[in-house]
C-alpha cells in the first residue's frame, strides 16, 4: 500500500494556491509539459530579450553621454559593437554558470544577484578586451562606467520581471514550483513548514511521516526500492528529514537510498533553534557545528585597538587643559582625593581600576550605593561633571592602558553587576568586548541610576546589539552622537 495515501501529511502552499495533492500520473503530465520544447523556447526567447535590453542600455547609455560631452561631432561608431557584445557575452556568461536552468525554482535575491554577477564578470572581460587590443585609449571610462551601472539597473529589473512571471504562473498551475518533502513527525513538520516556506512565496511542501514497513525493513532492498520510487514520482527538489525519533540506523539507511534521487538532502537535527546561526568547520579531523564565534576578530581586535591609541592619546593632549582646571576644581570645591578609582569589571569579567574626577564627598564600595537624583553625597563641582561627563575624562588613561575602549558598554561597579547577574541571563555577555567611555545605550539616554530591572534589561540590549554589530563606522557614529546628541545627557546625575 502507497506510504503517500496512508501516512497523514498536509500540503504547505501559498494561501492554499495549488489544491489537494497531485497524483502521480498527473504529476508525471505536468512534468512532461514542463520539459517540452515550448518551454526551452521560452527559456531561449527570456535569454534573447535579457541580451537585446542589456545592448540597448549599453547603446544608450553610450549615445547619451556622447552626445551630452561632444554635441557636435559624429557618433562613433564601436560604441555599437561594444554595446552588442556586452549583451551577448552577458547571457553567454548567464547560461554558461546555469542561471536559466530551473530559473522558476530559485529563490528570488538568488537570481537577481547572479544577474548581477554576470554583469560584473561581462566588464571584466570587456575591459581586459580593450586593454589587449589597445582600445583604453579610445574607448571613455566616463560610458564604460555608464554602462555599468545601467546594465546592473537593467539586469535587476529584467530578472525581476521574470522571477514575477514564473510566480504568477506557478500559482495558476501551468508550471510547478520548487517542489519540498519532508520527513518528520506532524509537531515537527509544522514547526519547520513556515519557516522553510520562505525559499520563495510559492514552495510546495509535503509533508510525511516514515512509514513503519520501512523503519522494520530499511535492510530489504525491495521494500526500499519501492519507497523510493513513490518518491522519485513526485519530482522533489529538495527533501527533508526531521531526525527527531529517527535512530542512527534509519537515518544512515534513508540517507543512502535518497541519493539515488536528483535532490538536494537535508537533515535538520533536534534542538536545530541551537544551530540556527552555525556553520560546519573542521576540528582537527573531525567535523563540528561552530555555533559561537568572538563577537571581534583578530583584525578587528586590532584596529579597534589603535584606534583607541590614537584617539586617546590626541584626546589626552587636547583636553589636558580642561583637565588641569577640573582637578583644580575638585581640589577646592571639597576635601579628599582628586581622583576617585573604583574596581569595576573589564573584559571577560577581569577586575579592572577605573579612573574618575571625584564627584562625592566619600565613597565605599563596602557600602555601595548608586548615586540618584538630588544625592547629598554629591558634590557642587561634581554634579556639573557629572552633567557634563567630565568627571569620566580621566579613564583616557585606562583606554591608552588596555583596560577599556573609546566605545563599549560602560563598566558597572561591581556589587551593582553582583544585583543583576541573578536576573538577567545575557548579563555578563557585555563583558565579551572591553568597556568603554561611551557607549551605545548611553547615547540613546540610557545613563544614570537602574533602580528597575526593566531599565538594566533595556541598557543590556543595546550593549548586545552593539557587540554584535560592531563596526569602525558604527564606533565613530557613537562618538559623534557622544559629543552632539542631547539625548547623550538625558539621566545624567
Amino acid at each position: 500500500m502507497s506510504f503517500f495515501k496512508d501516512a497523514p501529511s498536509s500540503l504547505a502552499l501559498k494561501s492554499g494556491a495549488i489544491g489537494p495533492e497531485p497524483r502521480a500520473g498527473r504529476e508525471h503530465n505536468i512534468q512532461d509539459k514542463f520539459t517540452s520544447p515550448k518551454l526551452v523556447t521560452a527559456f531561449c526567447a527570456i535569454a534573447l530579450v535579457e541580451c537585446l535590453v542589456l545592448a540597448l542600455v549599453s547603446l544608450f547609455c553610450a549615445v547619451a553621454y556622447h552626445s551630452t560631452v561632444y554635441p557636435n561631432s559624429a557618433f562613433i561608431g564601436e560604441y555599437t559593437f561594444v554595446a552588442l557584445l556586452i549583451g551577448v557575452t552577458e547571457v553567454s556568461i548567464s547560461v554558461f554558470l546555469g542561471q536559466f536552468s530551473h530559473a522558476q525554482k530559485q529563490r528570488r535575491d538568488r537570481f537577481l544577484w547572479s544577474g548581477l554577477l554576470s554583469v560584473a564578470l561581462t566588464f571584466l572581460l570587456l575591459i581586459a578586451f580593450l586593454f589587449l587590443f589597445k582600445l583604453t585609449a579610445h574607448y571613455s571610462r566616463e560610458i564604460l562606467i555608464l554602462q555599468l551601472a545601467g546594465c546592473c539597473l537593467a539586469s535587476l529589473a529584467i530578472r525581476s520581471a521574470i522571477f514575477s512571471g514564473f510566480q504568477m504562473a506557478i500559482a495558476k498551475r501551468k508550471i510547478p514550483g520548487r517542489r519540498m518533502i519532508v520527513f518528520g513527525d506532524e509537531a515537527h513538520c509544522d514547526q519547520y513548514t513556515g519557516r522553510l516556506r520562505i525559499l520563495n512565496d510559492n514552495v510546495q511542501i509535503i509533508c510525511r511521516n516514515i512509514p513503519d514497513n520501512i523503519r522494520r525493513d530499511r535492510q530489504s532492498p525491495l521494500a526500499m526500492a519501492g519507497f523510493i520510487e513513490q518518491c522519485r514520482m513526485l519530482q522533489a527538489d529538495d527533501i527533508v528529514i526531521l531526525t527527531g525519533n529517527t535512530d542512527k540506523a534509519d537515518l544512515n539507511s534513508l540517507v543512502n537510498s535518497f541519493l539515488e534521487l536528483p535532490a538536494m538532502i537535508y537533515v535538520i537535527p533536534p534542538y536545530a533553534d541551537v544551530y540556527a546561526n552555525s556553520r560546519l568547520v573542521e576540528l582537527g579531523s573531525i567535523s563540528a557545528f561552530a555555533v559561537s564565534t568572538p563577537p571581534l576578530s583578530i583584525l578587528d581586535r586590532a584596529i579597534k585597538r589603535l584606534f583607541d591609541i590614537c584617539f586617546a592619546a590626541i584626546a589626552l593632549v587636547f583636553l589636558s587643559p580642561l583637565m588641569l582646571l577640573a582637578a583644580i576644581a575638585v581640589m577646592l570645591d571639597s576635601k579628599g582625593p582628586i581622583f576617585f578609582e573604583q574596581i569595576r569589571h573589564g573584559y571577560n569579567n577581569r577586575p579592572i581600576r577605573v579612573l574618575k574626577f571625584r564627584t562625592m564627598l566619600a565613597s565605599s564600595e563596602a557600602n555601595f550605593k548608586q548615586a540618584t537624583i538630588g544625592d547629598p553625597r554629591i558634590t557642587r563641582i561634581g554634579r556639573i561633571f557629572r552633567i557634563t561627563g567630565i568627571d569620566e575624562l580621566p579613564q583616557l588613561v585606562n583606554i591608552l592602558r588596555g583596560d577599556m575602549s573609546v566605545v563599549g558598554p560602560r563598566p558597572h561597579a561591581i556589587p551593582h553587576n553582583r544585583m543583576f547577574i541573578p536576573h538577567i541571563q545575557s548579563f555578563s555577555r557585555r563583558h565579551n568586548v572591553k568597556p568603554g567611555l561611551t557607549g551605545w545605550a548611553q547615547v540613546n539616554g540610557l545613563r544614570g541610576e537602574t533602580d528597575t530591572l526593566e531599565k538594566m534589561k533595556r541598557r543590556v540590549e543595546y550593549d548586545l546589539y552593539y557587540i554584535d554589530n560592531w563596526s569602525l563606522l558604527f564606533d565613530l557614529k557613537i562618538i559623534m552622537l557622544t559629543i552632539f546628541s542631547g539625548k547623550t545627557y538625558i539621566n545624567a546625575r
